[in-house]
């Protein structure tokens, strides 16, 4: 437990004096709780929980490492599968706009082949 209440206190950039004001005791109490010489009091252990966003029972047990890492390590898959799923969607996107460019150039060629069709068609006609 006292391991824990160093680390988040680094994590987090404190001081030992400026926690031991924090909490409105002697350094020496506050260090001892660090190096395990002093144990929390129910009230001090609140107030650390407080203060540094934490519950109780991080400060108590700590948290594992192992199941730490492994989670951050999951959001950054996650991250990295969104992102290239991401940018497939925006090629497929410009693909399929492409596309839609493509077939509206080939439906006025039709439509022109199809005029000049019918009008060739009519010339002949008249023609008879």
């Amino acid at each position: 437990m006292h391991l824990n209440i160093r680390r988040f206190r680094e994590q987090n950039g404190f001081s030992q004096s400026s926690m031991a004001d924090e909490l409105g005791i002697g350094r020496t109490t506050y260090i001892n709780f660090e190096t395990g010489k002093t144990r929390l009091f129910c009230k001090t252990l609140e107030k650390l929980a407080r203060y540094f966003g934490v519950s109780e029972e991080e400060i108590l047990n700590g948290e594992d490492e192992t199941l730490r890492d492994g989670a951050l390590a999951l959001e950054e898959e996650k991250r990295s599968i969104i992102k290239e799923y991401e940018d497939r969607l925006a090629a497929m996107s410009e693909k399929l706009e492409a596309a839609n460019r493509i077939i509206q150039a080939n439906e006025r060629t039709i439509r022109t082949l199809s005029d000049t069709n019918n009008f060739l068609l009519s010339q002949l006609h008249k023609n008879d």
